[in-house]
């Protein structure tokens, strides 16, 4: 089984920003993630950075948004022209998907580094799990997350045999029981003459034989 495949989307705030998502991707790397940061490119990419990181975000598994005020300005289109462009395109890309999959999916993934960034988390996204990178335990529930670890394996279901259920007599009117009352006493007097019309014929077949003289010369 592959690697997922991450692809960080993150606006160049200052250089210790930067080198903080560097090394957030190079420690995913270490942990088994394939993450791509644009820091790994020598220069402007053949097709240009818009194409680059629209390839990078459709070969992607999961997208992680790295959550800071300058980002949310940025993928808001707030920004001063000319500045932040790339947070600004990868804004537009992030909302158009969201818009036409009607805020379902889970490719995009909020991360902040700062509880102060949580209301820098972009409105399309705030109704995905995000992720707070203060303590290694969040960091290794976020790579669970993305490798498909995350949540309790449920046990099998049991096959547990169905139980009878209690059973009820329908209603019966009062005219109803005499009938049946009257019914059970027709076919008991049926079933006397039915045996003592049995006990005549094999009297009948009987009789003859019995009256007749024994010869004991035969």
């Amino acid at each position: 089984m592959s690697p997922p495949r991450v692809f960080l989307s993150y606006s160049h705030d200052s250089p210790d920003h930067r080198a903080t998502v560097l090394a957030l991707a190079e420690r995913m790397r270490h942990d088994g993630i394939e993450a791509t940061v644009d820091q790994y490119l020598a220069g402007t990419p053949d097709q240009g950075w818009p194409r680059w990181m629209l390839d990078e975000i459709d070969a992607a598994d999961h997208v992680l948004v790295i959550c800071t005020p300058t980002y949310y300005r940025r993928f808001r289109g707030h920004e001063v022209p000319g500045r932040g462009k790339g947070a600004d395109w990868e804004g537009a890309i992030i909302t158009q998907e969201r818009y036409e999959g009607r805020s379902k999916g889970t490719k995009f993934v909020p991360v902040i580094f700062d509880d102060e960034h949580e209301a820098a988390i972009p409105e399309p996204l705030r109704s995905a799990t995000r992720y707070k990178l203060t303590s290694v335990s969040e960091y290794r529930k976020l790579c669970q997350y993305l490798r498909g670890e995350a949540g309790v394996e449920p046990s099998p279901v049991i096959d547990v045999p169905k139980a009878s259920r209690a059973t009820a007599r329908p209603f019966r009117f009062d005219d109803e029981r005499t009938e049946s009352v009257l019914l059970d006493e027709q076919d008991r007097g049926a079933s006397r003459s039915r045996a003592v019309w049995g006990r005549e014929a094999l009297l009948a077949q009987v009789m003859p034989a019995l009256n007749r003289p024994l010869n004991y010369h035969q």
